[in-house]
């Protein structure tokens, strides 16, 4: 088992179905779950329908996200393993993206930091 500094934040690098990989803390993280079918609006999750973070039909599983404006939110992801790793400041860099996303470099893999609040306000509405 490989061993992680002892400083730095949890983080879970999420594979996501457009091919981006996103990187958060982990805290952001409620579960993973499988979704035998999703729709492009809504998961149910624990008995209640939460909104689904852009296209999903292809989606087996969804990270269920914590939320600022909704409690929780679903994001599709696609069929790579999630990784866990510490994320520390040196691995972050001045690079961004198309959408001025930061990017981290880990394991050498571009992984998006994403704006969390701009992301739920392209979530669907529901009820």
């Amino acid at each position: 088992m490989e061993v992680q500094a002892d400083n730095g934040i949890p983080s879970v690098l999420l594979p996501r179905v457009d091919g981006s990989t996103w990187v958060l803390p982990l805290n952001c993280l409620a579960e993973v779950v499988a979704v035998p079918e999703l729709s492009s609006q809504t998961v149910v999750w624990r008995g209640e329908a939460i909104p689904v973070l852009g296209p999903a039909q292809s989606a087996r599983a969804c990270a269920v996200l914590q939320g600022q404006d909704v409690r929780y939110w679903a994001l599709p992801l696609a069929p790579l393993p999630l990784v866990y790793r510490r994320l520390t400041a040196d691995q972050l860099t001045d690079e961004s993206t198309e959408d001025a996303v930061p990017v981290a470099v880990i394991d050498e893999r571009r992984c998006q930091v994403p704006d969390l609040l701009a992301a739920e306000s392209d979530l669907p509405r529901v009820g």
